[in-house]
């Protein structure tokens, strides 16, 4: 093993540390009476990967436990349950992420919060931002000038940036990184070293992570939620063409003031588009009083 072994950023150890910020378990006594929290790592594992193919169908927990398992440790990249060698499918899904951001993005804000614990209290969620860029840092695999689809606008960011952050989109971020895991970083058994020290061996117990990823780094980060458009908002929608943002709202809803004699050319005109029944457009002239009886 040579020092450039250590850390590695692959789909293993990306999710080894997406597991360490998941929200509350269920209690032992509900899951002896049947129930399921929906946090096994197989479920977690098949909600990531239905963010690069929102097709793919979940075998269920039981089969792919031990595919799940192995992918975590790192000791295998691809499999029956684990499509990461379905090239159409990864091609789609970087299609999606470059020109179609805004759907790639609702998916793994989706992921977050049907998975992440993201109570403020705690902070696991911030953490695990911390960690995965703390990570990114060490990879000297990873050039300096490697960009990553980390803005909420799809905006990219390089790695040599990343430790400037003061504020993130959680879900853009983890879409940022997941994507350029699934994209450059196929080989899935470049991070056993990590995972191993990570996870230390535990005869034949459960490997917990006790590592301290993500402690020393971006102190004040600010990490946040999007906020999702409903349905309902969306056609309700009033949207409005105004003037350019350096102009003031009295402006452009004002209007122009005629002179006499000089004619009036509206070069700015303003635009209401609605939708739905019931709807009535007023023209701003004047000041207009409406009584109900």
């Amino acid at each position: 093993m040579t020092k450039s072994d250590y850390p590695r950023l692959c789909g293993g150890t990306f999710f080894t540390l997406v597991l360490q910020a998941l929200r509350q378990r269920m209690k032992a006594r509900e899951h002896y009476k049947g129930d399921s929290d929906g946090l096994t790592d197989p479920e977690v594992l098949a909600g990531l990967l239905q963010v690069i193919n929102p097709d793919y169908s979940n075998p269920g927990k039981e089969v792919l436990k031990t595919p799940a398992n192995n992918y975590k440790a790192c000791r295998v990249s691809t499999g029956a349950y684990l499509p990461f060698d379905d090239r159409r499918a990864i091609q789609q899904f970087d299609s999606r992420v470059k020109t179609d951001y805004k759907s790639a993005l609702t998916a793994m804000t989706e992921f977050a919060k049907s998975y992440l614990d993201l109570g403020e209290s705690v902070g696991r969620t911030t953490l695990l931002v911390k960690a995965l860029v703390e990570l990114i840092q060490q990879d000297t695999s990873i050039d300096g000038a490697e960009e990553f689809y980390i803005g909420e606008q799809g905006q990219k960011a390089k790695k040599a940036a990343l430790g400037d952050l003061t504020k993130v989109c959680l879900p853009a971020f983890l879409l940022g990184v997941w994507h350029y895991v699934v994209v450059n970083k196929p080989d899935n058994s470049i991070g056993q070293v990590t995972y191993d020290r990570w996870c230390p061996s535990n005869d034949r117990g459960p490997r917990k992570y006790s590592a301290d990823m993500g402690a020393g780094v971006l102190d004040g980060l600010q990490v946040y939620m999007p906020k999702v458009q409903t349905p309902d908002e969306a056609e309700d929608e009033v949207i409005i063409e105004a003037e350019p943002e350096y102009q003031s709202r009295a402006e452009w809803t004002s209007g122009p003031t005629p002179q006499s004699g000089t004619p009036v050319v509206n070069n700015n005109p303003i635009f209401i588009q609605q939708n739905g029944d019931g709807n009535m457009v007023i023209p701003n002239y004047g000041t207009i009083n409406i009584n109900k009886k």
